[in-house]
C-alpha cells in the first residue's frame, strides 16, 4: 500500500467520524420481517453527497453458540446498485456483489452485544477469510467500531463501499449512533464483505450465509 493511501485512510477516518451524523442507509419497506425486523426491498445510501438507488439482494439471520443454545444476534440485509450482477452461488456470492459500484450490509441486532465481542467475531471472520486484519483499512475500521461503543438492541450498523475514480474503494461505516466513519483503500468491498458473504468462520455464519443465498 502506497504512503498516500496510508495517510489518506488515516485523515479521512478523523475528519469524517467527528462530523457526520445522519442516517447514511434510506430504506424502503418490503411488508417481509426476519426475526421481527422489518426488511425492504430497496434502499437509498448518500455518498459522496449523492444518492444512490440500491435494490436489497439477500437478507438473513446470524446466530451464535453461547454455552449450548444458538441465539440471535443480528439480521443482516444485503444491497447493491447492479443488482444484476449479483450471483447467488456460494463460490461467487462475495466477488459479484465486490462488482457492484456501489454496495451495502446493514446489521440490526437483535440483542446488546460489547464492542470488544463484535470486533473479536469481525475479526475471527477476517481470518477466516486470509485478510490482513494489521492492515491500516482493518485497524481503522476497528478503532470506529470501538468509538461507537457496544451494539444495542433495535439499533444498526451499516457498512457501505463505493468505487473511486482512481481504482481505489470509500468503506463508510456508520455506528450505532449513526456516526459515520470512512476508510479509503483497495478492494474494501471484497475485503470487509467476506465476513458474511465469504467463507463462514463458524456456523452461525454459515447458516447467515445460507439465508442470503436464497
Amino acid at each position: 500500500m502506497s504512503l498516500n493511501l496510508i495517510v489518506k485512510s488515516i485523515v479521512s477516518l478523523t475528519l469524517v467520524a467527528s462530523v457526520s451524523f445522519a442516517d447514511l442507509l434510506t430504506k424502503e419497506l418490503s411488508g417481509k420481517e426476519n426475526s421481527g425486523v422489518k426488511l425492504s426491498k430497496a434502499a437509498s445510501v448518500k455518498v459522496d453527497q449523492y444518492n444512490v438507488n440500491l435494490t436489497q439482494v439477500g437478507a438473513g439471520l446470524r446466530t451464535k453458540k453461547v454455552l449450548v443454545a444458538n441465539v440471535k444476534v443480528y439480521t443482516a440485509e444485503v444491497f447493491v446498485s447492479e443488482p444484476q450482477t449479483v450471483v447467488k452461488t456460494d463460490a461467487d456470492l462475495l466477488a459479484s456483489v465486490a462488482q457492484s459500484k456501489t454496495a451495502v450490509v446493514q446489521l440490526t441486532f437483535l440483542r446488546d452485544v460489547e464492542a470488544d465481542k463484535v470486533q473479536v467475531s469481525f475479526r475471527d471472520a477476517l481470518v477466516a477469510n486470509n485478510i490482513d486484519i494489521n492492515s491500516v483499512e482493518v485497524k481503522s475500521l476497528f478503532a470506529a467500531m470501538v468509538a461507537g461503543g457496544e451494539a444495542k438492541t433495535g439499533k444498526t450498523m451499516t457498512f457501505a463501499t463505493n468505487k473511486n475514480a482512481d481504482g481505489t474503494e470509500t468503506l463508510y461505516y456508520e455506528d450505532n449512533s449513526g456516526k459515520v466513519s470512512t476508510v479509503v483503500g483497495k478492494d474494501l468491498t471484497k475485503n470487509i464483505f467476506s465476513m458474511w458473504l465469504g467463507i463462514p468462520a463458524d456456523d452461525g455464519l454459515k447458516s447467515l450465509k445460507a439465508d442470503l443465498l436464497k
